[in-house]
Parts: structure tokens; C-alpha cells; sequence
């Protein structure tokens, strides 16, 4: 018996390029190319917010009682208030004021003035005095060169002009660059633990890991699980550098991970009798249809609402909770249906592609809401082999549908 001679590595990277079809390979490379170039054109930012701590020093000597409001008169440009904190008391603003952002528009007079609550959302008390440290995050919504924040803490339900008796502090002349100024120091807080362009390369990472794994998917090809590991990693990195998408990361720890392992095993076990390097594939009944998006609407309902109740500090929606919340509840959506894919594919479904068309919609206004223009090439990708995959797919079915009704003698 002779020995099967084994393969250099230049003839194994030749095996692997002859694996994919022409069309396959267009497709590969013109994804990764337009990620690439989007990276370019789209580069990641970091958009921080900004602390202005006020000097205790520059409150007027006078002062007392209570105050509960800021006027913003002088101010010059757009900004927009987030959080205050009153001596070691942080508040985020809907805490504090019936807005979940407050912004201040010099063009706008309706909005240089702002009251709060008289109790935060726990009902304790809240208010300014001349014995509280006050500090307040802002961000900048306008890029004009003389853009400067002007603010007076008052009382009253008007501005109350020069009388000092109703003002704590005035502060005028805020630039947003973190420095210490006379009266008032303004702190940088950083959006991202990580420089950006670490978050680039794993955007570029995902792209490149995802649309090799989903071609895989469609070739029928069991290695589809072993670079779907990869693609996890850096999805839970992504997850924790931008603080969002927590129910993707659990869903992808608890689940996806374990499920590519079993998938990789049984799907080992079960080659086409004709190809081996085919994995057998089927289709769903009615029934269970309707039992999948029954799970998914309630999942999507109770995950959601509990994800809108963790409150972390910075990320990619810091500066918007509205947008949060609203992303909360599709990423509940999105993990929903990432975990019917996941047990579609592992018994080896074709509506899996239908789940992953879901998936990548939803996925795709996500990304548009936190501007990651470099990952809507990923689901452009997703979307295109998706309909590649289900016509071969299906194709397969029918074909041993086919073949085995001639062997029944149908």
C-alpha cells in the first residue's frame, strides 16, 4: 500500500482557491475591498463628552438657600447637557429634568433655559447650593470656530438678570478642551477605553471573519463553525470597547460559542453520501415556524425592557439615551433571532438564511444609529450570500428530495 504523500503549503493554498467558484471569490474580495476603502472614508471617531467643574470660589460671596435652574445666555454655538453632578452625587438628566438631553442652542432662545426637578427619579431632593460642588458634562453639537458655553446657575422660573441674590455662579466663555481655567476645569471623558483605530481594525476583523464564515455556510462546509470562533472573539471585544449590544455579548458567550463546537461535531457526522465535504441540509414544517417567531416576540419584549434598566458609563450611546433605549430593544430583537439561527444551523435548516436576513437588517439600522459606516459593508455582504446560500440550499433539497423519491420509486 503506498503512502498518500503529503501536501507542501503552496499546494494546500492552491486546494483552498480552488475550493471557491469564481463568483465566490468576486465576492469575497469585492467586500473586503469596500470595507477597506470605507474604513478610509468613514474613519472611527471618538466623541467625548466634556466635565466642567466649577471652582466653589467663584460662587457669589452672598449666596444662600437653594437654587434649581441654569440659564445659558452667552452662549454662542450648540451644546448639549447630559449629566450634573452635585457634590458627590452624579445624575444623569433624565434623572433630574423631564429630558433625556438638553440642548442649548444660541439661535434658540427656548433653550437657554432650563429648570429641574425638585426630586430626582428616586424622589430625594434636589437642588444647587453655595456648599455643593458643582460639575456638569456637556458635548459639543456645533464645530463653529468662536463656539463658546456661557451658563449662570439660578433660581425661579425666569432668569432673573443681574440680581444676585438669585444667581449661586455665572460661568462665561467655556471652550470644550480640556484644560484648568480660571473659575472652572474642564475634564475630557473619552468614549472608548482603546485608541480608535484599535476599533477600526476589529470592524475590519468582523468583515473579513464574517462574510468567510457565511460562505462557508453556503458551500455546506462544516469549517464554517471553526472561523465562526473567530468571528465571536471579536464581536465580544466590540461589545465591551463600546459599551452596547449586551444582550449580543451574552448571547454570543452562553450560546454561539458552545453552539459552534456541537455544530462542528454534528454537522462531522453527518457528510453527503455523493461529497463529503457537504453537509446534509433540510427545511422546517409549518408548525415550528410559527413556535420560532412566537419565542422570538417575547424574548425581544422581556430581554428588552431589562436591558433599558442597565445604566454604564460612556460607550457609544453615552451621549444619547433615547437612542439607547431604542437599540436595547432591537439588539433583544437581533439576539432573539441570532439564537434561532444558531439552532436552525445546528440541525441544519435552511430557513437559517431566513433568520440571518432578519438578523442583518436589524443589524444594519443599528449600525446606522451608532454611525458605523465601516460594518454596513459586512451586511451588505450578509444579504447577498444570504441569497446565494438559500438558492443553494434549497437547490440541494430539492435535488435529494428528487433523488430519493427515484429510489422510493415515486
Amino acid at each position: 500500500m503506498e503512502n498518500k504523500q503529503k501536501k507542501d503549503f503552496k499546494e494546500r493554498c492552491k486546494d483552498l482557491w480552488n475550493y471557491f467558484t469564481t463568483y465566490e471569490k468576486i465576492w469575497f474580495f469585492s467586500i473586503l475591498v469596500l470595507a477597506i476603502v470605507f474604513s478610509f472614508i468613514f474613519p472611527e471617531t471618538d466623541d467625548p463628552t466634556y466635565t466642567v467643574a466649577i471652582d466653589q470660589s467663584t460662587y457669589v460671596a452672598n449666596a444662600s438657600g437653594e437654587y434649581n435652574s441654569i440659564y445659558f445666555g452667552g452662549t454662542n454655538g450648540e451644546f448639549v447637557l447630559v449629566g450634573v453632578t452635585v457634590g458627590d452625587k452624579e445624575y444623569s438628566l433624565l434623572e433630574i429634568s423631564d429630558f433625556a438631553e438638553f440642548t442649548i442652542d444660541s439661535e434658540e432662545p427656548q433653550t437657554l433655559y432650563l429648570t429641574f426637578n425638585a426630586t430626582d427619579k428616586d424622589g430625594n431632593k434636589f437642588c444647587f447650593t453655595k456648599d455643593s460642588a458643582i460639575s456638569l458634562e456637556f458635548y459639543q453639537d456645533s464645530d463653529g470656530e468662536d463656539d463658546q458655553l456661557s451658563f449662570t446657575v439660578c433660581r425661579g422660573e425666569k432668569y432673573s438678570g443681574v440680581d444676585k441674590e438669585q444667581n449661586l455662579v455665572t460661568v462665561k466663555g467655556v471652550e470644550l478642551i480640556e484644560n484648568k481655567y480660571d473659575g472652572y476645569e474642564v475634564v475630557e471623558n473619552a468614549q472608548y477605553p482603546v485608541a480608535v483605530w484599535i476599533i477600526t481594525a476589529l470592524y475590519l476583523a468582523d468583515v473579513v471573519l464574517n462574510i468567510a464564515c457565511e460562505l462557508l455556510i453556503s458551500k455546506q462546509s462544516k469549517w464554517n463553525f471553526i472561523v465562526s470562533l473567530g468571528v465571536e472573539i471579536v464581536e465580544i471585544l466590540v461589545c465591551i470597547l463600546c459599551a452596547y449590544r449586551f444582550a449580543t455579548m451574552a448571547v454570543t458567550l452562553l450560546f454561539w460559542i458552545p453552539c459552534d463546537i456541537i455544530s462542528f461535531v454534528l454537522w462531522h457526522r453527518h457528510p453527503d453520501r455523493q461529497k463529503e465535504e457537504l453537509t446534509v441540509v433540510k427545511k422546517l414544517n409549518w408548525w415550528q415556524d410559527i413556535l420560532i417567531v412566537a419565542g422570538i416576540a417575547v424574548w425581544t419584549v422581556g430581554i428588552g425592557y431589562l436591558l433599558t434598566l442597565i445604566e454604564v458609563e460612556g460607550g457609544i450611546f453615552a451621549n444619547n439615551v433615547m437612542l439607547k433605549n431604542i437599540v436595547c430593544y432591537i439588539d433583544a430583537c437581533a439576539s432573539a433571532v441570532g439564537i434561532a439561527n444558531g439552532l436552525l444551523i445546528l440541525f441544519r435548516y435552511r430557513e437559517q438564511w431566513i433568520a440571518w436576513y432578519i438578523v442583518a437588517i436589524l443589524e444594519t439600522v443599528i449600525n446606522i444609529i451608532a454611525g458605523q459606516w465601516v460594518l454596513l459593508i459586512l451586511k451588505l455582504g450578509y444579504l447577498t450570500n444570504t441569497t446565494y446560500g438559500y438558492i443553494k440550499w434549497t437547490q440541494y433539497i430539492r435535488h435529494h428530495k428528487e433523488d430519493s423519491g427515484i429510489r422510493l420509486g415515486v
